[in-house]
């Protein structure tokens, strides 16, 4: 799809939890990203990007938590250009906003937190998964949840390495998570995980919720749709 630029990407794997993750544009800085990565030739790496990704994310929200949407307060956390937050307003949910460093879309309020944080497709794009994990269960609300998607490593990713089609440097993934990895990171600020599916992931400080709840009971489809 793209010309050999030459260029090689290594990545390392930590062999106590299988993360899997490049340092090689640990030094890029926002412009960078989207000169190299983010820019107008994205799409063919991604192309669920644009639309496809946004409608069935907002699809899904309205089928996990749409008994909710007159009073759930929502943050699309890396939304893009905020078109899932446009399609849930369409559905009638009256409180979601969308933030994202690369499209320079304001963050919240200092000390605003949410019901609902979704992160979709966000995680393995972060070089600093530290900052990144902090600052979504900072976002979360005491009795909220974070609802975000991460295709996890298979099962024979020993045999499989690099081969395995989610280690797209072009797509911008430099951070791979096995299911181990990601819940550390999460157990480190404080939140719970609990796996849908491979990709669709949950956590929470509390089962005690309606929201938390309502997230884990809805009925997953594993998405054909590469990210």
């Amino acid at each position: 799809m793209f010309p050999d630029t030459g260029k090689m990407i290594r990545y390392s794997a930590c062999l106590a939890c299988d993360h899997i993750w490049t340092t090689c544009l640990d030094h890029w800085t926002s412009a960078d990203f989207q000169r190299h990565i983010y820019n107008d030739d994205y799409v063919l790496a991604d192309p669920p990007f644009t639309y496809d990704r946004p409608a069935r994310n907002a699809a899904l929200i309205d089928r996990m938590v749409g008994p909710m949407k007159e009073t759930v307060d929502i943050l699309d956390w890396g939304g893009g250009n905020g078109l899932m937050v446009r399609l849930l307003a369409e559905r009638g949910f009256r409180h979601a906003v969308s933030c994202d460093p690369f499209y320079g879309d304001g963050k919240p309020a200092p000390g605003r937190r949410f019901d609902l944080v979704t992160c979709f497709e966000v995680v393995e794009h972060v070089p600093d998964q530290q900052s990144l994990f902090a600052e979504l269960a900072r976002l979360v609300a005491p009795r909220g949840a974070l609802l975000l998607s991460t295709l996890v490593q298979p099962d024979d990713i020993h045999r499989m390495g690099l081969g395995w089609w989610y280690a797209r440097p072009r797509n911008g993934h430099v951070r791979l998570h096995s299911t181990v990895s990601l819940e550390h990171c999460l157990a480190v600020v404080g939140l719970e995980l609990v796996s849908l599916s491979a990709e669709l992931h949950v956590a929470f400080r509390t089962a005690d919720s309606p929201v938390v709840q309502a997230l884990l009971a809805a009925e997953v489809h594993e998405p054909s749709l590469p990210g």
